[in-house]
Order: structure tokens, then C-alpha cells, then sequence
């Protein structure tokens, strides 16, 4: 069954429009390759206020993710509360000068295409801007051994500890005197 996420201007009755979304991993099934979606839940509010449009909403997901230090994959929960104020693409930034600072007001302000909205979108990027910067399984991960490669979460491995293969090598072996 398709879940249908975009959402005609024109269908927003003046009393608003209020939507639950209660599978949407089929619409969003990863986010720029590296991030697995499941589980995921939305909800939309949309009022119309002339052009524009509010966007109120939720969305909750189950992400799997690649951790950056020892690449093994973990899930993170996902939860957030968002707000859009959404006007027509060519009424967006009307009658600003390319230089223009924009006001603390106008950067809330994003634009839907072709009388539409579409919400896959909205949730997607709502579910990007909840992922930690660094992607880690744990803070105290280990990651990789980095002369065998062996995960040291998993098992110890007996390479040297000791690096001296770095651009710094040559001033370990320097004497300080005092």
C-alpha cells in the first residue's frame, strides 16, 4: 500500500488539515545512502494563511547507523517536533536585493513548488537534522586497530601500541635538557 505524503495546496479546507503517517519507511527508505530508515511515524498539521502555509508536525523513526570509529552498525531512536512557514516558490525572497541580511523571521521561511507540499521531504530532513554530527556506537568505543584493523571493542589484538610512523615521529627520539 502507498502512503501518499504530498499534500495539494488546493486540498487544505480552511479549518486546516491534520494527517498521521503511521509507516513511513517506504517512503523515506535512507537518507543520502548511509543511513537505513525504519520504523518511522509522522504527523502533519497544515493551515493556510492566504499563500502561505503553516506546517506543524512530528516525526519518530528507528535509524540504523555506521559508526565513524569502528564501523560496526547500530540503531539510534529518532524524535523530534518541527514548525514550517511555507510560502509559494515565486513569492519566496520576492524583492530582495542579493546582498540582502536576512531577519531572524525570514530565516523560518522555506517555499513548496507546483501547489504542493511534500512531506517526505519535510520528514526526511527533519530526521538529518536529529543525527549526531560524529556517528558513534557508544562514547567509549574503541574503534579500529589501526596497524591490523581488528575491531577493539570485539577482541584485543597485539600490534604495538607505539606509533611512530607520524609526521611527529622524528622528535621522539629528541632529548630535552633542562
Amino acid at each position: 500500500m502507498q502512503i501518499e505524503t504530498r499534500i495539494q495546496v488546493a486540498d487544505v479546507p480552511e479549518e486546516g488539515l491534520y494527517l498521521n503517517f503511521s509507516e513511513l519507511s517506504h517512503v523515506i527508505p535512507e537518507v543520502d545512502g548511509f543511513v537505513k530508515i525504519g520504523n518511522t511515524k509522522g504527523r502533519l498539521e497544515i493551515h493556510k494563511s492566504g499563500n502561505n502555509i503553516e506546517v506543524r508536525g512530528s516525526v519518530k523513526s528507528r535509524v540504523l547507523l555506521t559508526c565513524d570509529r569502528c564501523l560496526g552498525r547500530f540503531h539510534k531512536n529518532v524524535e523530534t517536533s518541527f514548525f514550517y512557514l511555507l510560502q509559494p516558490r515565486k513569492d519566496f525572497g520576492a524583492g530582495l536585493e542579493t546582498d540582502h541580511r536576512l531577519s531572524h523571521d525570514e530565516v523560518d521561511v522555506y517555499w513548496y513548488e507546483d501547489g504542493e507540499i511534500r512531506g517526505e521531504e519535510i520528514f526526511r530532513e527533519q530526521i538529518i537534522l536529529q543525527l549526531p554530527m560524529r556517528m558513534l556506537c557508544s562514547e567509549s568505543c574503541k574503534g579500529l586497530c589501526p596497524s591490523c584493523g581488528i575491531n577493539l571493542n570485539e577482541a584485543q589484538c597485539s600490534c604495538s601500541r607505539q606509533v611512530n610512523d607520524g609526521p611527529f615521529a622524528a622528535l621522539a627520539v629528541l632529548k630535552v635538557s633542562r
